[in-house]
């Protein structure tokens, strides 16, 4: 491997200039810049990128954290985070906890002993305690989920508006009895969901016994999406459309539906939320809520890299729309 002094030598200039290109410093001229890249080019001179960071006090390594990686929709948002570090130049470290606070603890240690810069969370629960006490000394964001704690920035959409959006569309449709899958996890989103959920059916001054519940697993996993939806549609009063949290729930509901004879949409309408690229491979696609998931890992990654460099962090909420596709449908049998 060849040093930064080969390279200085090579091009005529001081070790000191060559560091001042390699950061691209503006004190220094255009010529003896393209002079020193074309030495390291010539050379094939790496920096040590390690050694720089140590020198700087930084890793250049942000920390993600993920409740689990079989969900697809946390495929997009993790791309514009990766996108964003490394136009940034730094690097991102994914760490899943499965929901597992004692794992995530592990991973905050790489914080606290200086082997990363800052952690972007998509995991947070909100009641969690640790968190608030984690960012009182180390940058940190929250994506998409976030505890109660105002103090910590977060970017998100507006969960309770979104399922209000759902449920007002369902009811122009003309479906009175809909029924609710939701989730047993204690992320916030969940909540704010059902909180729309509900409130959109009081202002619609549905009957009581028409709106009904189940839960799925706190992965939103596709198998407990079927059984959740089952029970929805194995009651007396037979929901009409169903409401689910997540589009994995809501693939669940397709299967759920076809197992017990029903057509979709023409027997019972299923909405999902999140827009993964599933809900359009299966018939019928589904009608669903978007989150724009590359701008929430970008603008999430955007913010935690303004916390590191000394600035603050806020509360984002970014645009969600409804995706009206083939498994939604008009209530035929109007009561």
């Amino acid at each position: 491997m060849h040093t930064i002094q080969e390279v200085a030598k090579e091009a005529g200039v001081s070790v000191a200039t060559v560091s001042r290109v390699i950061n691209q410093s503006p004190k220094v001229t255009q010529e003896t810049q393209q002079r020193v890249n074309a030495a390291i080019a010539k050379l094939g001179y790496h920096p040590n990128v390690w050694g720089r960071s140590l020198r700087r006090q930084e890793s250049r390594m942000l920390l993600v954290f993920v409740p689990n990686i079989t969900n697809p929709y946390y495929a997009n948002i993790i791309t514009g985070i990766e996108d964003t570090a490394k136009k940034n130049n730094y690097n991102m470290m994914l760490c899943v906890t499965n929901g597992d606070k004692e794992r995530a603890k592990e991973y905050f240690e790489l914080l606290r002993c200086g082997n990363a810069d800052g952690a972007l969370l998509l995991d947070t629960t909100r009641n969690d305690q640790y968190v608030p006490r984690l960012a009182k000394n180390f940058p940190i964001v929250q994506c998409c989920e976030y505890c109660e704690d105002e103090s910590i920035g977060h970017v998100s959409i507006d969960n309770v508006s979104a399922a209000k959006q759902v449920i007002q569309y369902l009811v122009s449709l003309g479906h009175k009895r809909i029924g609710f899958a939701g989730s047993v996890n204690e992320f916030i989103s969940t909540q704010q969901r059902e909180t729309g959920f509900r409130q959109a059916v009081a202002e619609a001054e549905l009957a009581e016994d028409e709106v009904c519940f189940a839960y799925a697993d706190a992965d939103y996993n596709f198998l407990s999406g079927v059984r959740a939806v089952k029970e929805l549609l194995c009651q007396p009063k037979r929901p009409t459309a169903v409401f689910c949290i997540s589009d994995m729930i809501a693939l669940g509901a397709l299967r759920a539906a076809s197992e017990l004879g029903l057509r979709v949409p023409e027997d019972l309408t299923v909405v999902g939320f999140d827009d993964v690229s599933y809900s359009t491979m299966f018939q019928p696609m589904l009608t669903t809520v978007s989150q724009p998931g590359y701008s929430l890992g970008k603008t999430s990654c955007e913010m935690l890299l303004k916390k590191i460099a000394g600035g603050t962090s806020s509360h984002v909420f970014l645009e969600h729309k409804i995706i009206l596709r083939d498994s939604s449908a008009s209530n035929h049998a109007l009561e």
